[in-house]
């Protein structure tokens, strides 16, 4: 694992990676950017999904972290959620991860109307990252406003991937030309 020290690290959260269409076009636009080591938990051995010393070494040499995933359940799959509390809750303790931004890029069903106080799933996307958020902070790293690309559940999927895609690519892009020192992220 360790010829994956890259700049921008991308933990994609995704058990059907096959048959998916937002987060594989994603994972595509990013995957050959050469400083962008993308980990998709759901095809590595538990062995190294759940090896600390591989891992702090990875975070630490890295200058930003993102979780990609499908927004399933107003969450993320749950192998993220047990990198989470195997990995990430050791990572927190320590320099590896503060200062760093924590950016989730994330894919829902619905469209953008239905995430809001009134609309069908009631709160914003926003708000149902809120753990993300939290646990960012008490890491010491710096929030990023989430990445998502609504409606792959509607009629409108493919032409929200297209765009989802280049900025994504330019997102990710932007993490790389800044300097690891600096503080304004």
């Amino acid at each position: 694992m360790d010829k994956d020290l890259k700049k921008v690290v991308v933990l994609l959260a995704h058990p059907n990676m096959e048959n998916s269409q937002a987060n594989k076009t994603l994972f595509d636009v990013i995957k050959d950017m050469e400083e962008v080591a993308v980990f998709n938990l759901y095809e590595m051995p538990s062995e190294d999904l759940l090896n600390m010393d591989a891992w702090s070494r990875i975070i630490s040499h890295a200058t930003v972290l993102i979780y990609q995933f499908p927004f399933y359940w107003m969450s993320a799959p749950s192998l993220l959620k047990q990198w989470q509390d195997r990995i990430f809750t050791y990572l927190a303790k320590t320099p590896a991860v503060a200062g760093k931004p924590l950016l989730v890029a994330t894919t829902t069903g619905s469209e953008f109307d239905a995430y809001r106080s009134g609309g069908r799933n009631r709160f914003t996307v926003d708000e149902l990252l809120r753990p993300y958020q939290a646990g960012a902070v008490h890491a010491g790293m710096v929030w990023q406003t989430p990445f998502v690309v609504y409606g792959m559940g509607t009629p409108e999927a493919e032409k929200n991937i297209a765009q989802a895609a280049d900025l994504y690519k330019k997102r990710v892009s932007a993490f790389i030309s800044k300097e690891a020192s600096e503080d304004n992220w």
